[in-house]
């Protein structure tokens, strides 16, 4: 998983070069002023929708954080309620964005529900529909964090 520095770094090299080469033409072309404000405005949106495509949600980053914590606890839920958020879609990939409620079951025997949204690509709905088992970690100092374990319920191809 990439960092977040590095995403935001790529995303405003980008957004920077674009403003500089779109502003040394502007400036060349005489053109007027307000088209530099237009353009700068125009930059940042680049910098802001290419950071939030490419950064990774909340729930992918306590999920890799927690499977390299040897910390992490590991419980077994059962989807009891799903509900469609959103969906993302490139030439390669489509994925929904779930909204899930799960009834854990702690290697101690004790139950709980929790929500959990995550983005699930598409072709692997069917291991999260009402019912289904699916595999989590979550943070024993803080148990109401919790991510789906991705080695045992995988939410994209490999």
């Amino acid at each position: 998983m990439p960092s977040d520095l590095a995403v935001i770094l790529g995303a405003a090299a980008f957004a920077v070069l674009f403003g500089g080469i779109m502003i040394q033409t502007l400036i060349k072309e005489n053109s007027h002023p307000a088209w530099l404000w237009i353009l700068l405005a125009f930059s940042v949106l680049i910098f802001v929708l290419l950071s939030a495509a490419f950064l990774p949600s909340r729930e992918a980053k306590l999920a890799d954080r927690l499977s390299r914590s040897s910390h992490a606890g590991h419980a077994t839920g059962r989807v009891v309620h799903m509900r469609r958020l959103n969906t993302s879609e490139s030439t390669t990939l489509r994925e929904t964005k779930l909204d899930l409620e799960l009834l854990l079951r702690e290697s101690d025997g004790r139950t709980r529900t929790v929500p959990v949204v995550v983005w699930v690509e598409d072709v692997m709905l069917h291991r999260f529909a009402t019912g289904s088992t699916v595999h989590v970690l979550y943070d024993p100092l803080a148990p109401s964090k919790v991510a789906i374990d991705r080695r045992k319920t995988p939410v994209q191809l490999q």
